[in-house]
């Protein structure tokens, strides 16, 4: 009897030490958001342009702190968990339930089918996410560093760019700054303070990005010297941080407070993954004519305007989250040049004015796929406008 007792308790204890062992692999809190991190690129997991339809495409890019990138874990009965995005309410999902390799990963509405719960198993200080449906795990494409990389399943092999972090979206560490492919660049030198990835640099005199150069931050935070170039106030005359001419790209930076006046374009210029974590006098101005484009990236807290626009010029903006401003887009007061705005995929709340405010009878705004709160009148003086699939929450 002795013996049969003590075999009941040690057989009870190995299931019980086995479930505490299950139960330990993956613990996440109901209603809690999190990013989810790839171990090779440092990228987190987003939908793609913040799409709110069935089958939009999930890529990887630089932690934003956006919505689009940020998902909650729920627990389904069987093990299983269902990953749903914050920004549309919709859920990973395998497309067309594919079961092959390189089958792609897109977001959908609930609906009767394995190929939206996946199985989040520990890998050391990873993890991976395997289908339920195909018995593949999410993977990044090609094993790709690269902004944009497109997501999609794969046979596991352990290979870095199946691994997964899942934190806190409010959580320090991961996701941060990008990894991988890009260089780092030859701009930056001179008087400026130097530093590494993820330190800060203080910007003494305003950093030139020559036509056709590209200065990659690769994450590093720059910030202006109060004395030199501006406090950051609504002063006029402060100086720029960074000056691009025609045909420079500015990307994967952090502007800091202060940021004196942020950003002055001249020409065609592409700004990528740029984050201001204080808008300064102006987050960017247009200076002279040209197309300037806007991918990814935020801005917040400023007392007047995020984009001053002081030149006839198109400008695109894509992916941005702008908070917490007067208005996100200002037309020099009194002008009658003509501005083309485009506006996709963005999320723009708290603007105690409008989006575009102008007083010219020319310029124009299209606004599509983004979703915005607490904006004022939208829209001062625009005539011509066109909006669609926008959402006011």
């Amino acid at each position: 009897m002795k013996r049969s007792c003590s075999l009941f308790l040690v057989v009870s204890l190995v299931f019980s030490l086995f479930a505490m062992v299950q139960a330990g692999a993956a613990s996440f809190e109901s209603g809690k958001e999190y990013k989810i991190v790839n171990k090779k690129s440092g990228k987190v997991l987003e939908v793609e342009g913040s799409s709110m339809n069935d089958d939009g495409n999930v890529v990887q890019r630089t932690w934003q702190n956006t919505a689009n990138q940020k998902w909650k874990v729920v627990s389904s009965d069987d093990g299983y968990y269902q990953i749903v995005n914050v920004n549309s309410g919709k859920l990973l999902y395998i497309q067309n339930k594919s079961k092959a390799d390189g089958g792609n990963v897109v977001q959908m509405r609930e609906r009767s089918s394995q190929a939206h719960e996946w199985k989040i198993e520990d890998k050391g200080s990873f993890v991976s996410l395997t289908n339920k449906n195909s018995k593949r795990a999410l993977a990044v494409a090609n094993a790709s560093s690269n902004e944009g990389a497109n997501v999609v399943q794969w046979t596991f092999n352990g290979a870095d760019e199946q691994l997964w972090s899942i934190l806190l979206a409010d959580a320090a560490g991961g996701g941060d700054n990008g990894g991988g492919d890009n260089g780092g660049g030859d701009n930056g030198g001179g008087d400026n303070g130097g530093g590494g990835s993820g330190e800060t640099i203080t910007v003494n005199s305003t950093i030139i990005v020559e036509a056709g150069q590209t200065f990659d931050g690769q994450g590093k935070r720059y910030v202006a010297n109060a004395d030199t170039l501006g406090d950051g106030s609504q002063d006029e005359g402060q100086k720029p941080v960074f000056r691009l001419e025609d045909g420079a790209t500015l990307k994967n930076i952090v502007l800091g407070a202060p940021a004196a006046d942020g950003v002055h374009t001249y020409g065609d210029v592409l700004v990528e993954n740029v984050v201001w974590e204080d808008i300064g006098e102006d987050a960017l101005t247009i200076k002279e004519e040209g197309t300037v484009t806007i991918r990814g990236g935020s801005a917040k807290n400023g007392d007047d305007k995020v984009f001053q626009v002081n030149a006839a010029s198109t400008f695109n903006i894509y992916n941005f989250n702008a908070d917490n401003a007067g208005k996100m887009i200002r037309q020099n007061g009194g002008t009658d040049f003509k501005v083309s705005v485009y506006i996709d995929g963005c999320t723009i709340t708290n603007m105690d004015e409008a989006i575009f405010r102008t007083d010219s009878d020319s310029s124009e705004v299209t606004m599509v796929n983004t979703r915005y709160s607490n904006v004022g009148d939208k829209w001062i003086g625009v005539e011509h406008m066109t909006e669609r699939n926008n959402v006011e929450f």
